[in-house]
């Protein structure tokens, strides 16, 4: 514990910016190692406190112990509503260990095709103590919906997240993920750093998540701050 308090100081000392692009382009709602219910809907809202909102809705089935699929719609809108852009994301996960696996996102922005992606992902999460867990997740996406920033290409971008989870019963869990993310050949402008408190609760089957991102402004990147809420349930 001593160790993820001081290294926690040192990624809150640093700039810590809004929600990286590539961090939606997955058809679950944020990093999760959980295994999909045999069918799973979910429904979200994200804001940057301001007019522009994001709604993503998703769906997942677990064909069988090692395999999970599913698609996520995300539906951006600005302006009051009065703009719309959608993306679609259709994704497989491999389990290869009950609490760790590999996946595959093909992310499909519907409004401009050059701006979608492919991302591979690793992620494991290991318990512990019975009320404390830590997760990793590392990922690389391609094409330019993942690597384009600011007009400005890159090759390919990694990212990295570590989530200490406190589990209090069935439940209530709190997380803290601490999300870094770069682009190869654009380092300079494309670099992100992000703390994201997460608060869920358990009902039976159903799930309900508050996620707020904190950011520090820096010129080179924007200064957002996002509040979210996400509902999953098993049917």
């Amino acid at each position: 514990m001593k160790h993820i308090l001081c290294l926690l100081f040192v990624f809150l000392a640093t700039n810590a910016f809004a929600l990286d692009h590539m961090w939606d382009m997955r058809y679950t709602f944020g990093p999760e190692s959980r295994p999909s219910p045999k069918i799973g809907l979910g429904i979200g809202i994200r804001s940057p406190f301001n007019s522009n909102v994001l709604f993503p809705i998703n769906f997942t089935t677990r064909l069988n112990k090692q395999f999970d699929v599913g698609a996520k719609l995300d539906i951006n809108t600005y302006n009051q509503l009065n703009e719309t852009r959608t993306a679609l994301d259709l994704g497989v996960r491999y389990r290869y260990k009950p609490s760790s696996f590999l996946a595959f996102d093909g992310y499909l922005d519907l409004s401009d095709i050059s701006a979608s992606a492919i991302v591979f992902t690793v992620g494991t999460q290991q318990f512990i103590a019975k009320c404390f867990a830590n997760y990793y997740e590392l990922r690389a996406g391609f094409l330019d919906g993942a690597t384009k920033y600011n007009g400005e290409e890159g090759y390919v971008k990694f990212s990295g997240a570590m989530i200490p989870t406190l589990v209090f019963g069935q439940m209530f869990r709190i997380f803290l993920e601490i999300n870094s993310s770069a682009s190869i050949g654009n380092l300079r402008q494309d670099f992100m750093v992000d703390i994201i408190p997460k608060f869920e609760l358990t009902f039976g089957g159903t799930h309900v998540r508050i996620d707020f991102d904190v950011g520090v402004m820096q010129e080179k990147n924007n200064d957002r701050k996002t509040i979210a809420l996400y509902v999953m349930t098993a049917l």
